[in-house]
């Protein structure tokens, strides 16, 4: 709950308490003057009418600034305490069984935040009313009711009364948040991934498209295939589920075979391919854009690099209780000093497709990923999660 709407409910809550003290206070001094301890005019004046307009003008007061822009969040927080603060005074000092009218609205505070639940939190208040009016019987027969103790249950009675809106309105509160919450979570995922399809690379576009126009003058079969597996590329990049952001392994591999055949189109032999999946985890939903970013950079950064090119090996195997997902080149590889920028960058400035499968694996079920590289000997990327997943 944010702190703007925690004050306004404060200040509800006041409005209520203010309403019930009054109520109670009016129908006890017109229905029981006779047990009354105090002069009626004297209870009329000092328990009716000032306590009624001091807490409303209290609580006037509290309102309008926290209604005003001009008095900082921190203040209204401050305020608003201060008004539970009084109201807590006011109580101890009216009613010898403060402790018990206090306890309830910590009661209702605590039902909420735990339960979250109307049915609980009713359930609970008509325990607390049903136990109070046991207590009402007991002092009746042992013959220790006497007038005060009548109004004291009596206030009691509609403070819980109090405390039960006080949880329900709670409640209503944390179900409101949880919404905004999770429309919040889902609007994020949606803006990651338009974030992630944006990364597909102007360049790539751009050289994949010469690439098919150049085969047209050629060999239009082979401009035909490559039209194919970039109509597939693309349709696989583009719809993706936005609530869960999870694909299947195999379609994984459809992408990076998709993007591995237009590249091989523009560099020939320099690049090869090889896949060593096992056929029962094609079906395992991995976060999408996770391995082919990695075949990507493998084929820029690794192999294209490199004169004669080179092998990009793709494997998915169990191993004692874990599933290990490997990209592993054979492309130039990077230093030490380059290898443990890259492991350590908190950004994707160091580089955007590695930081960005990085992120979104190890926020995945506990999942890890390392890096090895070795100058001139490749690099290997290693993905391992629990294979519960699967």
């Amino acid at each position: 709950m944010d702190s703007i709407k925690w004050c306004r409910y404060i200040v509800n809550i006041g409005y209520i308490c203010v309403a019930l003290m009054a109520f109670a206070h009016v129908a006890w001094y017109l229905g029981a003057r006779d047990y009354l301890v105090n002069p009626p005019d004297i209870y009329l004046k000092y328990f009716i009418i000032a306590p009624t307009i001091g807490t409303c003008a209290l609580n006037l007061l509290a309102d309008l600034l926290v209604r005003s822009a001009r008095v900082p969040i921190q203040a209204k927080e401050y305020l608003c305490s201060f008004i539970l603060v009084i109201y807590s005074f006011y109580l101890i000092m009216a009613h010898e069984i403060a402790v018990v009218l206090l306890c309830t609205f910590m009661l209702s505070i605590f039902i909420s935040a735990i339960f979250s639940k109307v049915k609980i939190t009713r359930w609970v208040f008509l325990a607390s009313m049903l136990s109070l009016m046991l207590f009402g019987v007991k002092m009746y027969v042992t013959g220790n009711m006497d007038s005060r103790m009548v109004m004291q249950i009596f206030i009691t009675c509609l403070m819980f009364v109090g405390s039960y809106l006080m949880a329900k309105m709670l409640i209503q509160h944390y179900h409101d948040n949880f919404a905004a919450i999770t429309s919040s979570h889902e609007e994020a995922a949606k803006n990651e991934l338009a974030f992630l399809q944006a990364q597909i690379k102007p360049h790539f576009l751009y050289n994949a498209i010469n690439t098919m126009v150049s085969f047209c003058y050629t060999d239009s079969e082979r401009a035909a295939s490559l039209l194919i597996n970039f109509s597939k590329y693309l349709r696989l990049v583009f719809d993706v589920d936005h609530k869960s952001m999870l694909v299947s392994l195999e379609r994984e591999i459809e992408l990076i075979k998709a993007y591995v055949a237009i590249e091989k189109a523009r560099f020939g032999g320099q690049i090869s391919i090889e896949y060593t999946i096992e056929p029962e985890l094609l079906s395992m939903e991995i976060p999408s854009f996770c391995l082919q970013p990695l075949v990507e950079n493998a084929i820029k950064h690794g192999l294209c690099k490199k004169d004669a090119g080179g092998t990009v090996l793709i494997s998915a195997q169990k191993s004692e209780g874990t599933i290990i997902i490997k990209i592993s080149d054979t492309g130039i590889g990077m230093g030490a000093e380059q290898l443990n920028k890259l492991k350590n960058s908190e950004s994707s400035k160091e580089g955007v497709g590695f930081f960005n499968v990085s992120r979104r694996v190890k926020s995945w079920q506990d999942a890890q990923l390392d890096i090895q590289s070795t100058e001139g000997g490749g690099t290997t990327v290693t993905i391992t999660l629990s294979d519960i997943i699967a």
